[in-house]
């Protein structure tokens, strides 16, 4: 199968590796790839990016390499940023066994950085925000 973009597969994949009770009794407002209109605290939120690793393959269906750039937010209302660390500290786990990716044959994940952002306003709630950085590669199945 020719895979022309990892995005949509990666998320399917993210999404299925979070979307479990042991994340989600830590985060009630569930996981999601956009901010809800009306969260539930705390909750996680996924977005990731594409680039394409010429030099391995560079068309689709010949095992081309891609690298993703996933990062993760985190939003909860605690007072202080345990909360949001606990959170965080489970999806980075249930991310360390790779999910399966379809169409593409392995999965390297690197955790880069966590930040924590501070306060903000979602939805009109102040909320502190954690951000995690990772970079996923992944080879094209052929």
């Amino acid at each position: 199968m020719t895979v022309y973009s990892a995005l949509s597969p990666v998320s399917v994949a993210v999404y299925a590796a979070l979307n479990v009770a042991g994340l989600t009794a830590l985060a009630p407002g569930g996981v999601c790839d956009d901010v809800p209109q009306k969260p539930t605290f705390p909750f996680v939120l996924y977005e990731v990016a594409e680039t394409t690793l010429h030099g391995f393959g560079t068309k689709p269906g010949t095992g081309r390499t891609s690298e993703i750039g996933l990062r993760l937010h985190v939003y909860s209302t605690y007072d202080g940023m345990s909360q949001a660390q606990a959170v965080m500290a489970k999806a980075i786990e249930l991310l360390a066994d790779a999910p399966a990716v379809t169409g593409f044959g392995s999965w390297a994940l690197f955790h880069d950085e966590t930040i924590p952002l501070g306060e903000e306003l979602i939805a009109g709630v102040a909320v502190n925000e954690l951000v995690a950085n990772f970079r996923i590669y992944l080879t094209e199945s052929v």
